[in-house]
């Protein structure tokens, strides 16, 4: 059953692949060890993010989620490939491929707002998420880990608006 506010969200979990004998917890966290924005957090507490932690899988060609859609979840890249898209009336502009490690979705993490783009997975696709409430919990807990936080977020912001001017410069010049 889909969430109402999230009606991509998947409700059965991804179950680990071949893992050598770790467990999920363990992969998780070595996961979160390696993305810039949970890289600086104290182990203890990346533990607490890496339990909350929940994976989710995407065949080719499903959407992550749409543009417009309500958002409570940030996704770092397991496996697999997305592309970013940003929807117009009458065409879509290719704004980012993001791929494994990648960090996205991140303002749902802090606020209720509505997804600023699509993410389209380009090939099968792994996420690793984290909800809403459990991050808002945590950084009660933890403040400090908010800047990281932020900071991949801004970034990431920055550069897809880039694009859209580039986007509008060209359809200026070029009609």
């Amino acid at each position: 059953m889909n969430s109402p506010t999230d009606p991509y969200e998947k409700q059965s979990t991804c179950r680990l692949g071949s893992t050598g004998g770790r467990c999920e917890l363990d992969a998780n966290l070595e996961i979160l060890r390696n993305v810039h924005a949970f890289s600086g957090i104290p182990l203890p507490r990346l533990k607490l993010y890496a339990y909350l932690s929940r994976r989710m899988c995407y065949k080719a060609g499903e959407f992550v989620f749409r543009q417009h859609d309500s958002a409570n979840r940030g996704y770092i890249i397991v496996s697999g490939k997305a592309q970013v898209i940003r929807e117009y009336k009458d065409h879509s502009l290719f704004l980012n491929e993001l791929q494994e490690g990648d960090f996205f979705g991140g303002l749902a993490l802090l606020s209720e707002v509505k997804r600023l783009f699509t993410v389209k997975a380009v090939t099968n696709l792994e996420c690793l998420t984290l909800d809403r409430e459990s991050y808002r919990r945590l950084l009660a807990q933890f403040p400090e880990v908010a800047v990281k936080i932020l900071d991949t977020m801004i970034k990431r912001i920055v550069q897809m608006e880039e694009k859209l001017f580039e986007e509008k410069l060209h359809e200026c010049v070029y009609g």
